[in-house]
């Protein structure tokens, strides 16, 4: 797993693509700072470009967040099919091998896994893209779990809820061990591997048949 330290932002963009460098410096100083510390001012400066020119891309501090929101579910919703078209043993193997990739992600990455569930972007319907991207996530972890309830490996329940029940546990597990609210003397990559493997099997234990 790659190593959880801060990187140092970016440097000043130069040339190329204006609208991803503003979105990657953003991300880096949120990282840094949080989310409430930035602006599109201070984000635009830190890029080196002139905040007129960050708003012709940007409408606000808001629609920027958004598209940082919207990268990180179209990520973690590749993530899963890629970690599910990897994986063999059918799927209930598949979806613990999601569950961890989660977990490695929140931890890598915890800014952005809290950003995209928090009241930072207040109203979902300004970005109808950030929506269908959380729906797309949402999607990749429902079909492994009908899937399994296909091949009666899973527990008939509605699949909304066992689908909730799934993303919660890994969801939650990211954010403590990110925020390193767990009790242990060491939490370094070992631990959340090992953490990671070991409470998804439990709730695997009781969504599997």
């Amino acid at each position: 797993m790659a190593s959880r330290q801060r990187k140092p932002p970016p440097r000043g963009y130069h040339h190329g693509d204006l609208k991803n460098a503003l979105r990657d410096m953003a991300s880096a100083l949120i990282a840094e700072h949080g989310v409430e510390a930035v602006s599109l001012r201070g984000i635009s400066q830190a890029a080196g470009v002139s905040h007129t020119a960050a708003y012709r891309h940007y409408a606000d501090k808001q629609a920027l967040l958004a598209a940082i929101a919207e990268d990180g579910f179209r990520q973690l919703a590749d993530i899963n099919r890629r970690t599910i078209a990897r994986t063999p043993g059918g799927p209930v193997a598949q979806l613990m091998a999601c569950g961890r990739a989660y977990v490695r992600f929140g931890v890598q990455r915890p800014h952005v896994l809290q950003l995209m569930f928090s009241q930072a972007i207040p109203d979902w319907s300004a970005h109808p893209t950030l929506q269908q991207a959380s729906e797309e996530l949402a999607r990749t972890l429902a079909d492994v779990v009908a899937a399994g309830q296909s091949a009666q490996a899973m527990q008939p329940a509605p699949l909304g809820e066992m689908t909730l029940t799934a993303w919660s546990l890994v969801h939650g597990l990211a954010l403590l061990l990110a925020g390193r609210r767990i009790p242990a003397p060491v939490i370094d990559d070992a631990f959340v591997e090992h953490m990671a493997e070991q409470c998804v099997a439990l709730l695997m234990r009781g969504l599997a048949r």
